[in-house]
């Protein structure tokens, strides 16, 4: 039992995956290590019990909507244009975006990084989604 729930950990649930798949799932990476940071964060009037938190993530991109899904209440939902990302060393995909632009009733900016080999090829999905070149 506790290893099938550690093998699910980080995955998207089936009913989520099952509404971005009929959209029109273009990406999709399961169970990424990772690390989300909050820095002058506040959600309705509560800060996380930390700025610096780890993670295992999922991320999905629909023609729609950047999905991210995660361990420790990470959770990311946004449309082209406020989540950037950057690949700042190799296998590390950087999402940055700032909490308001996504979420009215949250401040503050927010990092996800996620380890994985395929981060440049992700990164430029996500460059070629939003319009932006790649960097």
């Amino acid at each position: 039992m506790i290893k099938r729930w550690m093998a699910g950990r980080g995955g998207l649930p089936a009913k989520l995956k099952a509404e971005l798949e009929a959209e029109g799932l273009e990406l999709l990476e399961e169970r990424l290590e990772g690390e989300v940071s909050y820095r002058g964060y506040e959600a309705m009037g509560q800060r996380p019990t930390s700025g610096h938190q780890s993670t295992i993530a999922s991320l999905a991109l629909t023609p729609r909507r950047l999905v991210v899904r995660g361990t420790q209440g990470v959770q990311l939902e946004a449309g082209p244009g406020p989540v950037t990302s950057s690949v700042e060393e190799p296998g590390v995909l950087t999402l940055a975006y700032e909490a308001s632009d996504i979420y009215p009733t949250r401040s503050g900016s927010v990092k996800l990084t996620l380890r994985t080999p395929r981060a440049d090829a992700i990164h430029a999905a996500l460059q070629s989604w939003t319009g932006t070149s790649t960097s």
